[in-house]
């Protein structure tokens, strides 16, 4: 064949293949993936590949751009996990970016972001399960399943987060139940584990966790507003005030818990006063505790 007739027949297939749906080419991604030809590319690119998304997710400013293309996201982690349903640090990721997405639109869309968090929790305690020590202790009563942080070590820190975040925010959307509600001491044991590790992981994220926790809940159930207190103070402290939604977090449970709209105003003005900050990784957490702050402001006066 002539070599113009075979340059114009590749320039039809990469217009065809422009021409494709992304959607499309993601499912081509993700089969690529699975294929048993590229086993030894996935195990190492797919991880930098959720990793150089995750960060650049996070430096991004755009939430409405971020909540549209998250979707497609979690389509190619699906389609990955269809080749590999047992890979930890894929069920990491899921876990993540489902529990992150969910978060994202929870304000606006509580019942979606239920089922989000339901999947996110199958992902991160299977993630957590592939240690053999580990996956029968999961089930077992309380006092055995607090043994589980002896079969740990440091670099499980990201995995036990995930996991007990993950879990935790299916909890927080089912408190109607009591087999839920029954759940949360393992949770609890879980992230004081990460806190005694690593407590600046993920930006002080552990303490924001607990924080929510201990504001939460009533005292019958382990609620304290003053251990609530300190975790977001400690989260501030370790972030040099740069995570803005350890603010809006006080906001939301802990000066609403003690009926404190001085200090509920206070905080929320805060935030929507605050520069971007200079670290590019809270970027768009930053923007969305902004959203936040404005939207607690906005219907304070129904709950003061």
């Amino acid at each position: 064949m002539p070599l113009n007739k075979i340059d114009n027949a590749k320039g039809a297939q990469v217009i065809f293949v422009l021409r494709l749906p992304f959607l499309h080419m993601i499912f081509l991604i993700a089969l690529l993936f699975s294929s048993g030809c590229a086993s030894r590319l996935k195990s190492s690119l797919a991880s930098s590949l959720m990793k150089d998304m995750a960060d650049a997710t996070s430096k991004h400013d755009d939430i409405a751009l971020v909540s549209q293309s998250a979707p497609t996201f979690l389509l190619l982690l699906e389609g990955l996990l269809e080749g590999d349903p047992d890979d930890r640090h894929l069920l990491i990721a899921a876990a993540e970016a489902y529990t992150s997405y969910a978060t994202l639109i929870e304000l606006d869309d509580p019942d979606r972001a239920k089922r989000l968090y339901a999947r996110a929790k199958i992902y991160g305690l299977k993630a957590l399960g592939q240690h053999r020590a580990i996956a029968p202790l999961l089930t077992a009563p309380y006092n055995e399943f607090t043994t589980l942080t002896n079969h740990l070590s440091p670099s499980d820190v990201k995995c036990v987060f995930w996991a007990a975040s993950s879990w935790g925010a299916w909890i927080s959307t089912n408190l109607e139940s009591m087999n839920a509600l029954a759940q949360l001491p393992r949770v609890i044991h879980l992230m004081e584990w990460v806190i005694e590790v690593d407590e600046s992981f993920q930006f002080g994220s552990p303490h924001l966790f607990l924080g929510v926790y201990h504001a939460a809940l009533p005292p019958m159930l382990g609620g304290n507003p003053e251990k609530a207190a300190y975790h977001f103070d400690r989260n501030i402290e370790l972030t040099q005030g740069q995570a803005l939604m350890a603010y809006v977090l006080k906001a939301r449970y802990y000066a609403r818990q003690i009926f404190d709209r001085e200090l509920h105003d206070s905080l929320l003005k805060y935030v929507l006063s605050s520069p971007p900050g200079t670290t590019p990784e809270l970027t768009l957490q930053n923007e969305i505790a902004k959203k936040m702050a404005r939207q607690l402001l906005e219907d304070a006066n129904d709950f003061f």
